[in-house]
């Protein structure tokens, strides 16, 4: 796998790279041009001062002047030579007014000229660069221009280089810190000098390992609570097993078997409810949501309950109103409202009611659940949520009915609180969907 450091290096430097030739291209082309022109422009002023001035003043000015690299010929107007600057150059008279390249004579090594020729009435002149000399000169131009944008060029990938590798060095050490870490360590990550692209890197990574270790924590208390919890019910499981001696009063044994299906059947109650909260705390993808009645809903949960209330005398009434329908997995609403109703039937005195509306405004379902039991604290009512938490000890149970109905409702994106009704005893509970 390659590295962010190669990748961004490559690019980079591929980028100087053709940055760079494109950059040398053109100052060769410009240089080139340039020099040329500037050739051309010596010669052509050469060519001037000659057919203006004495001939032979002039001619010995330029000779004397080596840096010009340019020779030179004369002619009358009957094309006779006056002058020639250099006995290897075998040019004749009748070259085209102007610029022209010509070869310095007949012979097969003659080198290629270029020329500058100016008639006037009483000479010809003309005015010359071996094009080898030109091009030389060029070639130094250029390099004179192009070594140093080069040396530039290497500065400037040097300088990509070591600014991509101290850019990434916040990188390297998030990396470095992370695995040093244990699988335990989940203490927050802090890179003091981290730029701010990486700084919300770093916010996000520590929002996550606060999460994971509050879900660490969590699922530790619970099984810390559920050792605790099941730890009675089996104990006195094992006692009743204990009692069932042989010679025992067949009473006593019925009783004794009496207790023990009684606490089987709270043992297998409170698995159940463990099984259930691990499973809506595990779940990872949500489920498919279809439409909901709740009012048929809490119709059937009444009716598989109504046996337990029966048997204290405590009844459900039912208010529904509007269209009182979610989105939601039916099961997982099934078991809201069934624990809740459970939960208000435990509490409640005998003889008395458990309402429940629901109801449809302004965009929610309203489920409204009023119990006339002790009702809740309110300094308890937000910790009552929790696992294994009871409000009163002495009702049988194990504290997470209201822990699985608070999974439901936020699975479901709704929200639960606990109230005191509008008058008299009891507990309230409302839980709002939003349609």
């Amino acid at each position: 796998m390659v590295s962010l450091e190669t990748r961004l290096k490559r690019r980079l430097l591929l980028g100087v790279l053709l940055v760079g030739i494109v950059l040398g291209v053109a100052v060769r082309v410009q240089v080139h041009r340039q020099q040329g022109e500037m050739l051309d422009y010596q010669l052509e002023q050469v060519a001037r001062a000659l057919i203006l001035s004495d001939v032979q003043s002039s001619v010995m000015t330029w000779d004397d002047d080596p840096s010009l690299h340019l020779d030179v010929q004369i002619w009358d107007q009957q094309d006779n030579r006056l002058y020639r600057s250099s006995g290897q150059i075998e040019l004749g008279p009748n070259t085209r007014e102007g610029f022209s390249a010509e070869p310095s004579g007949p012979q097969t090594d003659a080198v290629i000229l270029r020329v500058f020729t100016l008639h006037s009435p009483e000479r010809t002149v003309q005015v010359m660069h071996s094009q080898a000399l030109r091009d030389a000169l060029s070639r130094d131009a250029e390099l004179e221009v192009l070594l140093p944008t080069l040396l530039v060029m290497l500065i400037g990938a040097a300088l990509v280089a070591t600014t991509i590798r101290k850019g990434l060095a916040p990188i390297r050490e998030l990396d470095d810190e992370l695995s040093r870490r244990d699988p335990l360590s989940l203490a927050p990550v802090t890179l003091p000098h981290a730029p701010a692209e990486l700084a919300s890197v770093i916010r996000t990574l520590n929002r996550l390992l606060q999460q994971l270790d509050t879900s660490l924590q969590a699922h530790k208390r619970f099984i810390a609570n559920a050792a605790h919890e099941l730890r009675t019910p089996i104990t006195a499981l094992g006692l009743e097993v204990n009692n069932l001696a042989p010679g025992q009063d067949p009473a006593q044994i019925l009783a004794t078997v009496s207790r023990l299906k009684l606490g089987v059947q709270r043992t297998q109650r409170l698995l159940q409810q463990m099984l259930t909260l691990a499973r809506l705390e595990g779940r990872t993808e949500p489920d498919t949501r279809v439409p909901v009645d709740l009012q048929a809903l809490a119709q059937e949960s009444m009716v598989g309950l109504s046996a337990l209330g029966s048997h204290r005398g405590i009844e459900f009434s039912l208010d529904a109103s509007g269209s009182p329908c979610v989105q939601g997995n039916p099961d997982d609403l099934r078991l809201l409202l069934d624990n809740l109703l459970l939960n208000a039937l435990k509490f409640s005195p005998p003889i008395s009611t458990v309402a429940l509306g629901i109801h449809q405004h302004q965009g929610e379902v309203i489920l409204l659940l009023r119990d006339q039991g002790p009702g809740i604290a309110p300094a308890l009512r937000e910790r009552i949520m929790k696992p294994f938490v009871r409000a009163n000890a002495a009702i049988d149970g194990a504290g997470l009915g209201l822990a699985i109905a608070l999974e439901v409702v936020q699975s479901h994106g709704a929200s639960l609180t606990l109230e005191d009704p509008p008058e008299g005893p009891g507990l309230q509970v409302r839980v709002r969907f939003a349609v």
